[in-house]
């Protein structure tokens, strides 16, 4: 059972993987030396791709080595853990044309911290913040990337 869920998600990570590479190759390529704004996307893609399909290929293997198996989906509160960290991952993607990128960072990471288990809400707002803050200031100002600052804050 647990095997055929792994290659699920092998599966939808390859689909996913390939339909960003394809979505990569639309964009300007330029060199190394003079990258434009695909050269990345299409690295990520090939990542992507490449640490899918090894793993998939794998997983139709039917010799297994003694001693080593693939660990089940969690249960219990681990796998509540899990699942809502995706859906805040999810929440998080919808958040940001509306909210912007660091309002939504810094809730995301709040959340994130908090279902990890730190207890303390000064620590979990710190931690957010700090997080959020840090990571606007080297995408925005560092690397200029330009990110979205939202409808209702802007």
């Amino acid at each position: 059972m647990a095997k055929g869920i792994h290659r699920i998600c092998y599966t939808l990570f390859l689909v996913a993987g390939i339909l960003y590479l394809i979505g990569s190759l639309m964009l300007p390529m330029g060199t190394i030396e003079a990258p434009r704004s695909g050269l990345f996307p299409l690295l990520v893609a090939i990542f992507i791709v490449a640490m899918s399909l090894f793993p998939l290929k794998s997983s139709f293997k039917e010799v297994e080595v003694s001693g080593e198996q693939i660990e089940p989906f969690p249960k219990g509160l681990d796998r509540n853990r899990v699942l809502a960290i995706a859906a805040v991952l999810f929440l998080f993607a919808f958040c940001l044309k509306p909210f912007g990128y660091l309002i939504s960072t810094i809730c995301l990471m709040a959340v994130i911290v908090r279902l990890m288990g730190l207890k303390s809400w000064i620590k979990v707002a710190l931690a957010g913040i700090i997080t959020g803050v840090i990571s606007f200031y080297l995408f925005a100002f560092i690397l200029e990337v330009p990110l979205p600052r939202g409808e209702i804050f802007p």
